[in-house]
């Protein structure tokens, strides 16, 4: 019976945290846990911390064991190439049909041509440029998030101006029904405001179903296991002034995460040079071992035996068909490729940077307009109303006056959210863009 109540509870608890509106700080939260992209880019991560770890291990001694046990049909003799008369001389066999060998040895690298220490390097830029690899997909992500929360709070707001049109609509069909019945207008008259409810109401559904899709999208970017509404988001009234274009480029060159990103590709090349220049060291490396074998050094006595053995290797490849140097220039032009790309991105992220700026700029001014044209607009259908009410003006004036009064009133909505999304893409492009610090 507990467990009964306990199963119910938890499923309230789930349909409860479902029907809650997700407001955007949870979201972003959220994000990072959950995307599946990011996910990924973290077992990246790992796997290239590992791959570090691996190649610092190899720095260090390394200890093996190992045990050997073979079977011979055939013995090696010693037989004396001379005799004496009447003296028989016995044939000396070495050892035994069976041999055993027990070996615990320690090899260590002594000198590999920096080419090991450099490995090492090259494991750990690997790592660390798939950290960079990880900011750049979380800020992507995070703007993704904010993008479909400034688009879910505009279709909001439009869904509550094409109700407040819906209503002034009703309001003028009972008053021209009114007046149909008393014969001061056509039929005509009110099949036109009739008309005009049916578009809104049909605008309305569109509304809400682009709501709900972008509802949609946000579980899809989140993983989340059930899909919650996007929550409300307050958008404060625009500046008076924008940021200075030359410091946001400044600070655009100082965090872009893809400008590191280049940079630690350039000292992988430059890392990849240094080991194909180690090709034309030789390799030195030493090794230990103790052995416990039957038979063991002494051949004749066919027993256990315990003895060490110590011995230095060098290996120095002289020449390989300038392979060596082939490798030397290959790297060579990757890194000229990388320092061309670095500057191809620096001139992207300038344009980017000014293209978010102008684009700002421009929804602002055009905000300004368009509640300057609102204002007009809503003074404009209180004339026409009133003159409607004393016979000045018609049903279809009414109705073009009201349509372009909602038309005002999405516009100033629409001009403000692409003002915000417009400074999202400038931070974005800024490199400051990410998911809140817990």
């Amino acid at each position: 019976m507990r467990v009964m109540w306990c199963a119910l509870f938890i499923l309230f608890i789930s349909r409860l945290a479902a029907q809650t509106p997700l407001p955007l700080e949870e979201a972003l939260q959220l994000a990072q846990p959950g995307n599946l992209q990011l996910r990924k880019q973290q077992q990246r991560q790992r796997q290239a911390e590992l791959d570090a770890a691996i190649k610092r291990g190899q720095l260090w001694p390394s200890l093996d064991f190992s045990v050997m046990s073979s079977y011979t049909d055939k013995i090696a003799a010693l037989e004396i190439p001379f005799s004496f008369p009447g003296v028989q001389i016995p044939r000396i066999e070495l050892g035994g049909h069976d041999r055993t060998d027990l070996s615990l040895g320690v090899r260590q690298p002594i000198f590999t041509g920096f080419r090991l220490t450099t490995q090492v390097k090259l494991a750990e830029t690997a790592q660390a440029a798939e950290a960079v690899r990880f900011e750049v997909l979380q800020q992507q992500t995070a703007f993704q998030v904010h993008a479909l929360f400034y688009g879910a709070q505009n279709l909001k707001k439009e869904r509550q101006i094409q109700q407040a049109s819906l209503q002034r609509l009703h309001t003028q069909l009972a008053q021209v029904r009114n007046l149909f019945r008393q014969a001061q207008v056509l039929a005509y008259d009110t099949l036109q405001v009739f008309n005009q409810t049916l578009q809104i109401g049909m605008q309305m559904e569109q509304t809400q179903s682009d709501l709900r899709l972008l509802d949609l999208q946000l579980a899809r970017l989140l993983n989340l296991p059930q899909v919650r509404s996007i929550g409300d988001l307050a958008l404060p009234n625009l500046p008076s002034a924008l940021l200075p274009l030359d410091s946001v480029k400044q600070a655009a060159r100082q965090q872009r995460s893809e400008l590191r990103g280049v940079n630690l590709a350039q000292r992988a090349a430059q890392l990849q040079r240094k080991l194909a220049r180690g090709n034309y060291f030789p390799e030195i490396g030493a090794e230990a071992r103790y052995h416990y074998a039957k038979p063991g050094i002494n051949q004749f006595a066919n027993e256990w035996m315990a003895y060490a053995t110590l011995g230095v290797n060098l290996q120095w490849n002289l020449w390989r068909g300038q392979q060596d140097r082939n490798r030397i220039q290959a790297v060579q032009v990757e890194y000229e490729r990388l320092q061309l790309e670095e500057e191809e991105l620096q001139r992207t992220i300038a344009y980017e940077v000014e293209k978010s700026w102008e684009n700002m700029k421009l929804a602002a001014q055009q905000n300004r307009l368009a509640e300057r044209l609102l204002a007009q607009q809503q003074e404009r259908y209180r004339i026409v109303t009133t003159q409607q009410r004393e016979g000045q003006a018609t049903t279809n004036d009414v109705v073009i006056a009201e349509f372009d009064l909602t038309q005002a009133e999405l516009q100033v909505q629409r001009t403000l959210i692409q003002y915000y999304l417009a400074q999202t893409e400038l931070q974005l492009a800024a490199g400051g863009l990410g998911a809140p610090k817990e």
